[in-house]
């Protein structure tokens, strides 16, 4: 038991509000539309961004824009208003990060006049790029950027979130997007309450079992991925199966998604209700799981926006798989190292001048607050997140190699227990794992008449049909 007391003092960094950060930020928006401008104005107020920062300009309220139209109503103009303002000189107050509101266009389209020089290999002489990629790299404006193929991100592996900056190159660059303005509006206020509350659930991790190929390397980032949140503490579940999660899988509260393959959402993620945690981070690996930010049931980023997640991202054009996101990077900075959203993304992200976009609050922190406060807290506040901060323990103390009778112990000896379905259902599972069947059903059966969640009930279920085998 002592074991486990003393690994709740080592959990991740947990929640804490991303306060002060406020002048950090630029937020941009399409003046021609009424509900881009709310957008940015109630992002400014919720994350005290001074009136200052606020940039609107007219633009095209398509979500593709031409090179030449981009150059000339947005890259061009927002750098002069930047400099302007004063906000990207390098002197105190200088922005980090660049909000993009909802009518913002999300991709720029290939132009056939720019030529690659020669040499270029085949698959990079490109242009076409998402609009947020190329904007991060503002702060090199004035050094002849090309515009074909990729610019290697300069701060990509990053440790030390204050070195993504615009010293280094780099703005972060991200969108409060989605299939309606209403949608984009909540992102923030989404974000903020798992700041306050916590992000507590459980990991879904959706391989396809690729053994061997090019295409391997997509399962071995996901399957690290899984590592991550397990050894985190979450109640991580790994699917080795071709296929996607289907309709009917026993998803409940999805603090954690990533896998793949589908071009548009499929399986569990295209029921009607999706049991995301608030807070919940989702990403499905395709090649243009981003083309279509806007739409409710095409691609995943609209649908994981539409569902109830806070946070997403992807690619707007093909991005090949070695120059998408590096996810075991974006979860590790993001869960392990406290970084925030955005830190998170642009330390993950191997090429700018490409094809990633970042959906959700820049700000977004779930992970940073003392353990220990965090727990006092949920105990005097009586909340009920107290059984998940209970279970992240639990679990890591089992990743760390602490003994599975040790585990069961200790939860039946917690006040909360008795009460909670999530952790009579924990309580089931070790006690299965350590052949007591009698005391396994005892506890899923609890848990089971506990739970509210027809997904947990589902799984339960499923979990005492096979003690009779």
């Amino acid at each position: 038991m002592n074991k486990f007391l003393t690994l709740t003092l080592c959990l991740p960094l947990l929640p804490l509000l991303a306060l002060g950060q406020g002048q950090s930020v630029a937020v941009v928006y399409n003046s021609k539309l009424a509900p881009s401008k709310i957008i940015a104005e109630h992002y400014a107020k919720q994350r005290s961004v001074p009136p200052n920062n606020l940039i609107g300009l007219p633009l095209s309220d398509g979500h593709t824009i031409r090179r030449a139209e981009f150059t000339s109503t947005l890259e061009q103009p927002l750098a002069k208003a930047l400099a302007k303002r004063k906000l990207l000189d390098g002197r105190k107050g200088s922005i980090r990060y660049l909000v993009l509101c909802w009518g913002v266009p999300f991709r720029v389209n290939k132009d056939a006049s720019l030529k690659a020089p020669a040499g270029t290999p085949t698959q990079l002489s490109r242009n076409e790029a998402s609009v947020d990629s190329e904007l991060a790299l503002l702060p090199q404006l004035g050094q002849a950027i090309k515009r074909t193929g990729y610019i290697a991100n300069p701060v990509f592996n990053a440790t030390n979130p204050k070195t993504i900056s615009p010293a280094k190159g780099v703005l972060m660059v991200a969108r409060l997007d989605g299939p309606s303005a209403d949608l984009a509006n909540s992102l923030v206020d989404r974000a903020i309450d798992a700041e306050k509350f916590g992000l507590w659930g459980r990991s879904y991790i959706d391989l396809r079992g690729i053994k061997t190929g090019s295409f391997k390397a997509g399962d071995d980032r996901l399957r690290m991925v899984g590592e991550i949140t397990r050894r985190s503490g979450y109640t991580t579940v790994v699917d080795e199966n071709p296929g996607t999660f289907p309709v009917g899988f026993p998803g409940d509260r999805i603090a954690f998604y990533a896998g793949w393959y589908g071009i548009n959402v499929e399986g569990l993620f295209a029921e009607e209700v999706v049991d995301f945690a608030p807070g919940a981070i989702a990403y499905h690996l395709h090649s243009y799981n981003g083309s279509m930010i806007r739409h409710a049931h095409s691609r995943w980023i609209g649908p994981f926006i539409n569902k109830g997640a806070t946070a997403t991202f992807g690619s707007v054009f093909e991005p090949y798989l070695e120059l998408t996101p590096y996810q075991p990077v974006f979860f590790a900075r993001l869960i392990q190292d406290g970084f925030t959203f955005a830190e998170a993304g642009y330390a993950a992200t191997r090429a700018l001048s490409w094809q990633t976009v970042f959906v959700g609050d820049p700000l977004y922190r779930p992970f940073g607050k003392d353990p220990e406060q965090v727990e006092t807290e949920l105990v005097n506040s009586k909340s009920s997140n107290i059984e998940w901060f209970r279970l992240l323990a639990v679990n890591q103390g089992l990743a760390s190699g602490a003994p599975p009778a040790a585990a069961a112990e200790h939860l039946e000896q917690l006040e909360e227990t008795a009460g909670s379905a999530v952790l009579q259902e924990k309580l089931g599972e070790l006690f299965a794992a350590l052949g007591q069947a009698d005391k396994a059903r005892a506890a899923f059966t609890k848990a089971s008449k506990l739970s509210t969640s027809p997904k947990q009930k589902q799984r339960i279920k499923t979990a005492l049909e096979s003690l009779k085998r």
